[in-house]
């Protein structure tokens, strides 16, 4: 309890985050690291990889963006900050993470909440009312608006495409009338959010689910569902394992796993 107390002290987010399950999303994915750090541990090297090889093709170095920042724990922080004039780490939720490394880079580095679907205030004003088929409009017609503070030299989404809708999609009362509201959501919200990079000046970089994977307890393949496709994206430009939920942490009888994806703009 005094840990989620301090947790919640210590981070800053939007009314609708909290309203609409961000919040405590961001406080789960952070007792999961604590849990499974190690497994954990080639995904988030390898995004920070995927982060700063792109970064070093940035047409110019002003400003960096990064969308989807939370803790920060996939994002090189201080080699974007040793390579840009300014960085952008936004999210609904900026955590302890984020807030230790803007005392750390003043006037370098700034978390600023921000709602990226740019639906989470309309969302939490109808959500004991909306359905399945209105909740997904309002997350397809969503317009965010430039990323904080205007444009960017490079703009990073980091691996929040299919937490976009999702997350809202499952605090909806009228899930429980339609189970495939939050993957209504989850798809509408991210196809949104391709195009919204898609219409971005400078480099984009995206970080995201590619496929999901169960593995048994001998490390054979028990399913795979491909994720990229509902998001209208073409095959990534190079993918690696995350090993999300090791047994016991999701099932006792299979390991969850990701595929995750890069995707530029343009395209290398």
């Amino acid at each position: 309890m005094l840990s989620e107390l301090l947790h919640r002290l210590c981070s800053r987010a939007l009314p609708a985050a909290r309203a609409l399950g961000h919040w405590r999303e961001h406080r789960d994915i952070a007792k999961r690291h604590g849990r499974v750090r190690a497994a954990w541990a080639g995904h988030l090297a390898a995004s920070r990889a995927a982060i700063l090889e792109a970064a070093d093709r940035a047409p110019a170095r002003r400003r960096c963006v990064v969308i989807g920042a939370g803790d920060c724990l996939d994002v090189p922080v201080a080699e974007l900050a040793a390579r840009f004039g300014s960085v952008v780490l936004a999210d609904v939720v900026i955590g302890r993470g984020a807030r230790r490394l803007e005392k750390e880079f003043p006037g370098r580095v700034q978390g600023v909440v921000w709602d990226a679907s740019g639906a989470l205030a309309r969302l939490a004003a109808v959500r004991a009312a909306v359905d399945a088929r209105e909740a997904a409009r309002i997350l397809a017609e969503a317009d965010p608006g430039p990323p904080p503070g205007g444009e960017a030299d490079f703009l990073v989404s980091a691996n929040c495409l299919s937490q976009l809708g999702l997350v809202p999609g499952h605090s909806l009362p009228a899930q429980a009338r339609d189970k495939d509201l939050p993957e209504k959501c989850a798809r509408a919200a991210g196809r949104r959010h391709v195009a919204w990079l898609g219409a971005r000046p400078g480099l984009r970089l995206l970080l995201a689910d590619a496929a999901e994977l169960d593995i048994g307890p001998d490390g054979r393949l028990l399913k795979r569902v491909t994720l990229y496709e509902r998001f209208g994206l073409p095959r990534p430009e190079k993918t690696w394992r995350w090993d999300l939920a090791p047994i016991p942490e999701w099932s006792p009888d299979f390991a969850r796993m990701h595929e995750v994806g890069v995707w530029t703009w343009p395209p290398r």
